[in-house]
C-alpha cells in the first residue's frame, strides 16, 4: 500500500468525484466501463502517471450519465450507417464535454490532460492522407471540434495537420460547406441535435457526391448554384435559419449563450476561444445549407493554418486546381460507403483500453458501489417496537452523560443571577465574586460511519434460553438501530450505517442502511436485512472512509461490528493504518473473535447476547472524549 496521503489515494479521490458529479463509482478489477448508472474504473496503482487519465475517463462518463439521453441516442445509431453512427458519437462527445464544463470548468484540464496522454501515445494524430477518406473525414471532425469548440489547445498542430489533409483528399467546396455546418456544434443543446447535426453532414456529402465534380470547386458561378441538402426544422417552417455563431454569443458573465438561453460553454477560460476568432467561423458561412449564405462569402477560402486564402483558391472567375478532379470527388463516395472498419473508433474507448492495460493485477473491487436499501415497511415498525424501550434509556443516559461533559466548573463572577452559597462568606472579606457562571464548551461535532459484517458466518444461531434462538445477524442489526434511534437525538453527532457485503452477497456493492442526515426511525425497515456473501471489509472501509473525509466535523470515528476476518487481511490492515494517519480514529468490536491485530481500538465480545452493552458503552465513551 502507498504512504501516500489517505485523501489522495485513487479510492477516495474517485468517490468525492462521484459525489460532485452525481453519479455512482465504483473503484476495482480490470475493466473500465459504465452500466448506465455506475461508472466503473480499475485499480491503478497510486504512483501511475495514469492517474489523471482515469480521472478524465470519470469526467466524460459522468457527463454522459448527465446529458446524454440513451434512448436517443442508441434508436438514432441503430438506424445510422457506420460513418452516420460515428459522427454522431463525435458530436455527442463534444457536446456533453462542453455542457460539463460549465457547472465543473476544472473538468476542461482534466479532459484536455486524457487528450494529450492520447496525442502523446499516437492515438489522436491527424490520418494521413493515404488513409480511407472516411477516416480522414472522422479525424478531422474529432481534432477539429475539440480544439474550436472546447478550446483544447494541446489539438491545435494536430487539427491544422488534419485540415490541411481533409483539403487535400476533399473538394474545396465541400469542406467550406463541411466548416459551415460545423459552426453548429458549439450550440447543441441536446443529444436529439446532436444526432440531426450529424444526419444533415450526411446529408450534404451524398449531395456534394450527386453534383457535377466540375461544380465543386468554389467559384462566384458554382456559389450561387450550391445544392443543398433537405431543409430540417426551422428551415422546413420557412422559418430563418441560425445565426452566424457570433450574433448568437455575449458575454455576459463568463460563459457563453445561444438565444434560446441553453449554455454553450465558457468562453472565458483557460485555451478557450470565442466564436468570433474561430477557425469555422473565419473559413466557413454559419448556415452551409443556403447558397444565399455562401454567395456572401469571400472568394478565399480561410484555413485554419494560414489566415490567407485557402492554397487551392484561385483568382475571381477562375476555377480552383481541384475543379473536375475525379480523385476528390471519389473521396466522398467512399466516405459515405465506410465500414466500421475503415472509421477511427471511439476516443474513450482508446482510453478504456489504456486504463486496463495498467490497472493493477487484482481482481478484488477496491471501492464498492452504494446500494440504498428500503426494506419493508411493516418489518421495520415490528422492528421499532422491539428496539425503542432500549434506545430511550439509552437515549436519555447519552444525554445526560454528554450534556454533563459539555460544561465545565462554576466560575466565580461579580454579577449574575445564580449565587454561590459557597463563597457567601467571601463578602466579608471585600471579593465581590459570589455569583456562578457556567461556560458552555463546544459542541461534541463527531460524524461516525457504522459497517455491519453481514458475511454467511453471521447466520449462526444464538440460543436465548427457553428454547429461544436468535441469529447473529439480526441481533446486530437491531443493536444497530438502537444505537441509531438513540444519537438522532444527541446534538452534533452525524451517523450513517452500512453492511457489507451488498444484499447479493458481492463484494463490488455495499449496502447503505442510513445516511448521514437520515432519520433512523424512517430507516428501520433496511435494518431488516439477511446475512450472504464473505467478508470484502477493505472495501467497506474505503467506502466509510470516503464518506468521512467528506464530511465537515472535525472528529470521525469509523465503527466495526464484525465476526470474522477479512477477504485481504494485509491490505486492511494496511488502509486502517492510513486511515489513523488521515486522522479518522477506528474501533473495531470481535463478536466471537479478537480484532485488536487490525484495529488499534479493539473490543471483544465473546457472548453476541453483550453486544448491545459493548457496543452502547464504545458509544458512550467515543462521545464523552470528543
Amino acid at each position: 500500500m502507498s504512504t501516500r496521503s489517505l485523501k489522495q489515494a485513487m479510492p477516495i479521490v474517485a468517490a468525492a468525484l462521484g459525489r460532485k458529479f452525481g453519479v455512482e463509482v465504483r473503484v476495482g478489477g480490470q475493466e473500465a466501463f459504465t452500466d448506465g448508472r455506475t461508472i466503473q474504473v480499475p485499480a491503478l496503482p497510486d504512483n501511475r502517471a495514469l492517474l489523471p487519465v482515469a480521472w478524465g475517463y470519470l469526467a466524460h462518463e459522468a457527463g454522459h450519465l448527465r446529458y446524454t439521453d440513451f434512448e436517443v441516442y442508441q434508436q438514432a445509431a441503430a438506424e445510422s450507417d457506420a460513418l452516420q453512427a460515428n459522427l454522431q458519437n463525435i458530436l455527442e462527445d463534444v457536446r456533453i464535454e462542453q455542457a460539463l464544463a460549465i457547472p465543473y470548468p476544472g473538468t476542461r484540464d482534466t479532459l484536455q490532460a486524457v487528450c494529450a496522454q492520447l496525442l502523446a501515445d499516437g492515438g489522436l494524430g491527424a490520418a494521413a492522407a493515404n488513409e480511407h477518406p472516411g477516416r480522414i473525414l472522422s479525424r478531422y471532425l474529432l481534432l477539429a471540434l475539440r480544439h474550436q469548440v472546447l478550446g483544447y489547445e494541446g489539438l491545435a498542430a494536430a487539427a491544422k495537420q488534419a485540415e490541411r489533409v481533409l483539403r487535400a483528399v476533399f473538394p474545396a467546396r465541400t469542406v467550406h460547406r463541411l466548416q459551415g455546418l460545423l459552426v453548429e456544434a458549439r450550440h447543441l443543446a441536446s443529444t436529439a441535435e446532436a444526432v440531426e447535426l450529424a444526419r444533415r453532414i450526411r446529408c450534404l456529402l451524398e449531395a456534394e457526391r450527386q453534383a457535377d465534380p466540375a461544380e465543386t470547386a468554389i467559384t462566384p458561378d458554382s456559389r450561387a448554384e450550391t445544392p443543398t441538402p433537405p431543409e430540417t426544422g426551422a428551415e422546413a417552417d420557412g422559418q430563418p435559419s441560425k445565426a452566424p455563431a457570433s450574433e448568437q454569443t455575449q458575454a455576459t458573465d463568463g460563459h457563453a449563450a445561444n438565444t434560446d438561453g441553453h449554455p454553450s460553454g465558457p468562453s472565458g477560460g483557460k485555451g478557450t476561444q470565442t466564436d468570433s476568432d474561430s477557425d469555422f467561423d473565419k473559413s466557413a458561412p454559419s448556415n452551409a445549407a443556403s447558397p444565399s449564405a455562401l454567395a456572401d462569402q469571400p472568394d478565399a477560402v480561410v484555413s485554419a493554418d494560414s489566415g490567407h486564402g485557402d492554397s487551392g483558391s484561385a483568382p475571381t472567375g477562375a476555377a480552383t486546381p481541384d475543379n473536375g478532379d475525379p480523385a476528390k470527388h471519389a473521396a466522398i463516395t467512399q466516405a459515405l460507403s465506410a465500414s466500421a472498419g475503415d472509421l477511427p473508433g471511439d476516443l474513450f474507448a482508446q482510453v478504456k483500453t489504456l486504463l486496463e492495460g495498467a490497472s493493477a493485477d487484482s481482481q478484488r473491487c477496491i471501492l464498492p458501489r452504494p446500494e440504498p436499501y428500503q426494506g419493508s415497511a411493516s418489518a421495520g415498525l415490528r422492528l421499532l417496537a422491539r428496539v425503542q424501550p432500549e434506545s430511550r434509556r439509552l437515549m436519555a443516559r447519552l444525554q445526560g452523560l454528554v450534556q454533563a461533559s459539555r460544561f465545565d466548573r462554576p466560575l466565580p463572577q461579580r454579577s449574575g443571577t445564580r449565587l454561590m452559597s459557597k463563597r457567601l462568606y467571601r463578602a466579608a472579606l471585600g471579593d465581590p465574586r459570589l455569583f456562578a457562571r457556567k461556560r458552555e464548551r463546544i459542541a461534541v461535532n463527531t460524524a461516525l460511519h457504522l459497517l455491519i459484517d453481514l458475511s454467511s458466518s453471521m447466520r449462526a444461531p444464538v440460543p436465548l434460553g427457553h428454547g429461544l434462538e436468535r441469529l447473529r445477524s439480526d441481533i446486530a442489526l437491531e443493536s444497530a438501530l438502537a444505537l441509531a434511534l438513540a444519537l438522532d437525538a444527541i446534538p452534533g453527532v452525524s451517523l450513517a450505517v452500512s453492511a457489507f457485503p451488498s444484499r447479493l452477497g458481492r463484494e463490488s456493492g455495499i449496502s447503505t442502511l442510513m445516511r448521514h442526515g437520515d432519520r433512523a426511525r424512517a430507516k428501520a425497515g433496511a435494518f431488516v436485512q439477511e446475512a450472504r456473501g464473505g467478508t470484502p471489509m477493505h472495501g467497506a472501509l474505503w467506502f466509510a472512509a470516503a464518506d468521512l473525509l467528506a464530511r465537515p466535523e472535525p472528529r470521525r470515528v469509523i465503527l466495526v461490528l464484525t465476526d470474522g476476518k477479512p477477504a485481504d487481511r494485509e491490505a486492511t490492515r494496511a488502509l486502517l493504518a492510513q486511515c489513523t494517519d488521515a486522522g479518522l480514529e477506528t474501533l473495531g468490536i470481535g463478536i466471537g473473535i479478537d480484532v485488536s491485530g487490525l484495529f488499534a481500538s479493539a473490543i471483544q465480545v465473546q457472548d453476541i447476547a453483550e453486544l448491545k452493552t459493548q457496543l452502547f458503552g464504545a458509544a458512550e465513551r467515543l462521545l464523552l472524549a470528543a
